[in-house]
């Protein structure tokens, strides 16, 4: 094992923690969809080290693709939710402006 390697790959997990922490505390949910994206990069790149300290590079860089992949789509997908408008609200009866002469008691 390189000292080198796992002293980075700490370093990448510190790193992971302190965007599981803007994930918890994130103002916004977009914030924390991207600290899911930072959290996902992260990931891959611990993987990638693993497989190097473990000397087993190829098994590791395989899982660390398909990760990466659906670390592409997924905050894609989860903000392409929250970017849809809220529907409508549905009343039951009109407003007092949509029919003329009709009051509606509240």
């Amino acid at each position: 094992m390189s000292p080198f390697l796992l002293g980075f790959t700490l370093v990448v997990a510190v790193l992971i923690l302190v965007g599981l922490h803007r994930v918890w505390v994130g103002p916004t949910v977009f914030d924390r969809l991207i600290a899911v994206a930072l959290l996902t990069v992260n990931g891959v790149i611990v993987l990638v080290l693993l497989g190097f300290l473990f000397e087993r590079p190829a098994f590791y860089l395989d899982i660390a693709l398909a990760y990466a992949l659906l670390a592409f789509v997924l905050p894609i997908a989860i903000s392409r939710y929250f970017e849809r408008p809220e529907p409508r609200e549905v009343r039951d009866h009109p407003s007092p402006g949509d029919a003329p002469g009709e009051e509606v008691d509240r």
